[in-house]
């Protein structure tokens, strides 16, 4: 089952940072994946470090699309956040499981995992300026936070898979690499495109509407138009 949250009492194990101090019983010095040490070549305390990231960024994908489901004011983006909120939730499996074939834990907090979490944190974060924009704004600033979000879980999948290639077919690293790539990639790289493709929609529909243009246009008339066109 996957973890969405890592505190104390779901066994959290840590990896200190320059500011980062941990309980003893706590810390993991190497964050090791060991059967990526024993069997291969690679880095295996840097490939535990990457993973705990990867899987860092698809639990704060859950995150914001419970996010994006609960403001989104056009019902014709709820049924497709919904289900990149599920297929997120699915990612999240997929990493952890693989952490787990290797050798690792889920549970591990390396630093390129916390970071990661506050640079997805702050993206969500910034809809705390949301008072400040119309609603058309806001709902095209939430498809271009999924394009954000999905650019680096397809950058994630490529770099998994290029690990995969630059080991030795049929070892089981590699067995177990590939088989998250395709779990993971597919998904990914279709949210990606709804959102790129969503986005210059979005776009063009307001700069082509004469109405978005008029000094007394009224937000909800143009957001009517867009609703309908989504909704094709």
């Amino acid at each position: 089952m996957a973890m969405h949250r890592l505190m104390p009492d779901t066994g959290t194990t840590l990896k200190p940072g320059p500011m980062t101090v941990a309980p003893p019983e706590r810390t993991v010095v190497q964050g090791p994946l060991p059967l990526v040490e024993s069997t291969t070549s690679l880095n295996a305390g840097f490939v535990g470090d990457l993973l705990a990231s990867c899987v860092t960024h698809e639990r704060m994908g859950v995150n914001l699309f419970r996010f994006l489901i609960a403001n989104t004011n056009n019902p014709m983006l709820q049924p497709s956040y919904t289900q990149f909120r599920g297929e997120a939730e699915v990612a999240v499996d997929a990493w952890e499981l693989l952490i787990t074939r290797l050798g690792g834990s889920p549970a591990l907090v390396s630093p390129a995992g916390r970071m990661t979490e506050g640079v997805d944190q702050k993206l969500i974060e910034s809809f705390l300026a949301m008072g400040s924009a119309d609603p058309l704004t806001m709902e095209l600033k939430g498809v271009e936070a999924v394009l954000i979000a999905s650019t680096l879980c397809v950058a994630n999948v490529g770099l998994l898979k290029a690990l995969a290639a630059s080991l030795p077919e049929d070892g089981e690293v590699r067995v177990a690499m590939e088989e998250a790539v395709s779990s993971l990639q597919g998904p990914a790289e279709e949210h990606l495109q709804w959102a790129a493709q969503m986005q210059q929609t979005m776009v063009l529909t307001q700069a082509q509407s004469k109405l978005a243009q008029t000094a007394g246009a009224i937000v909800e008339k143009v957001s009517g138009k867009v609703k309908d066109l989504l909704g094709r």
